[in-house]
């Protein structure tokens, strides 16, 4: 469930032959949308007919109400112990009223450490597949120490993305330098 569009689809599709379908209107903070990118995946059952799951962290949410955010929700929940939560849904807090970042928990900060970290298990729990050829540029850690998250489109995709600017790219080449093909 790396893949957004899968998070994404499984509000949409029938699950396991039942009529389970995501029951609450679009005009909620919490949509099939924003649930997939806050990180979650529809995962009902016949007692919890709202149930999404992290798909790095495995927290499930159910009851959502009309105003809860997802990227709020993960953040609190687990910020602590999810990566994306830590990543995507803390990116908020490190923007201000003009949309300009300007990280007052230095931690936060994109070149910390913790941060780096949290980039880099984006790639570990996925299996990041230049990893496997140790002479490529694009590994897992130099990817993070770059600023990227992984961000797959598909079974076998690389793409990796920079939170911070929106810069999505793929198809890594054996000598691709992360720190050096993004364009800042």
């Amino acid at each position: 469930m790396e893949v957004l569009k899968n998070r994404i689809d499984s509000f949409l599709k029938q699950k396991r032959g039942k009529s389970l379908k995501w029951p609450h209107p679009d005009t909620w903070k919490a949509t099939p949308d924003t649930l997939a990118e806050a990180g979650f995946y529809f995962d009902p059952s016949t007692d919890d007919p709202d149930n999404a799951t992290c798909f790095m962290c495995n927290k499930q949410v159910t009851e959502w109400a009309e105003d809860d955010d997802p990227f709020d929700i993960h953040w609190e929940k687990c910020a602590k112990v999810c990566a994306w939560a830590n990543l995507r849904c803390g990116l908020r807090r490190d923007v201000d009223s003009f949309g300009r970042f300007v990280f007052p928990d230095k931690s936060r900060l994109p070149t910390s450490k913790a941060m780096e970290k949290a980039r880099l298990e984006t790639f570990t729990t996925h299996e990041w597949q230049h990893d496997k050829n140790k002479k490529h540029m694009a590994s897992s850690k130099k990817m993070a120490h770059a600023g990227f998250v992984f961000t797959p489109e598909g079974a076998g995709d690389d793409t990796g993305t920079c939170l911070y600017c929106n810069v999505a790219l793929a198809n890594w080449e054996e000598d691709d330098d992360p720190m050096y093909v993004k364009p800042h």
